[in-house]
């Protein structure tokens, strides 16, 4: 019997009929995705407008780095910009709940220059030619990074969660990972762009059009009606009510105010303003 498959489902058609069901089901999730990314896949579509995004062709794009300390809105950037671009966004750590949400840059190989960004919390990124550097105010983001580890994505952690020594401990390991991860970031050699988290919510259209110029994408008048459409994404957490109004000692208080100023100073030395603040402090 000849074997035939319709070129459009080779990968679904051709497996299904010809390989043992045992076989299949061990397939690995690289051949999978490969299949997944064949097609110009849409997260979000709206009225008339065409806000489709997809992967582009290899080698299409450097590799830019979007670095950011844990809660400081990454994700949400990430959705900003497939929406102002129509490009997928990849990761170094292949989430498999971004994936399925709609985030189809996230298996990709970053090195192939088919996403438009590169997602990252470290220091190290291989190759990277440019980034852009997403920072919050360190209050806020270990208080929602805190919320993801005891709540999910989009959960929040419970009041007794903030009063627990694992809050602590998560404190005195943390904090200071925000300020190495920053100073790393503001003090490389190549093309950088700061945003400030608190900027980019308050004029979302705004920040996007000067991120969208360093990549060199720009964006359309449908894609930013594309934005407009849907600003905050899925993977919103809606406004806490757990949380104690300062879930943070005296000592810690101090600890994170040197961590700031010792970004402000080198924010001040690059000609860039101070970080703007969210979590009110009182004394």
């Amino acid at each position: 019997m000849r074997r035939r498959c319709f070129v459009a489902l080779v990968g679904s058609v051709c497996m299904s009929l010809f390989l043992p069901m045992g076989l299949l089901v061990a397939l690995p999730n690289i051949f999978l995705k490969k299949i997944h990314r064949r097609h110009d896949l849409s997260r979000t579509q709206y009225d008339n407008l065409n806000c489709s995004v997809s992967l582009s062709a290899e080698h299409t794009h450097p590799i830019v780095a979007l670095a950011s300390f844990p809660g400081s809105g990454n994700t949400w950037l990430r959705h900003l910009l497939e929406l102002s671009t129509g490009i997928y966004t990849g990761s170094v750590f292949h989430s498999k709940i971004l994936y399925t949400n709609g985030f189809i840059g996230e298996y990709e190989d970053y090195t192939l220059g088919t996403t438009l960004t590169v997602k990252i919390h470290g220091n190290y990124m291989k190759d990277f030619q440019a980034a852009i550097l997403l920072i919050r105010d360190p209050y806020k983001s270990l208080i929602a990074e805190y919320n993801r580890r005891m709540a999910g994505k989009t959960g929040t952690a419970s009041m007794s969660d903030f009063f627990s020594e694992g809050w602590n401990q998560y404190l005195n390991e943390r904090a200071p990972v925000w300020e190495t991860h920053v100073l790393h970031w503001l003090s490389i050699e190549k093309p950088l762009l700061v945003i400030d988290y608190l900027s980019l919510k308050e004029d979302t259209i705004g920040e996007m059009s000067k991120i969208t110029e360093f990549l060199k994408t720009g964006m359309t008048d449908t894609r930013r009606q594309c934005l407009l459409k849907d600003m905050s994404g899925s993977f919103h957490r809606e406004g806490q009510k757990s949380v104690p109004d300062d879930p943070f000692t005296a000592d810690m208080h101090l600890q994170i105010e040197g961590y700031i100023a010792n970004v402000n100073d080198r924010l001040k030395q690059l000609h860039l303003p101070p970080l703007r603040r969210e979590f009110s402090v009182t004394t």
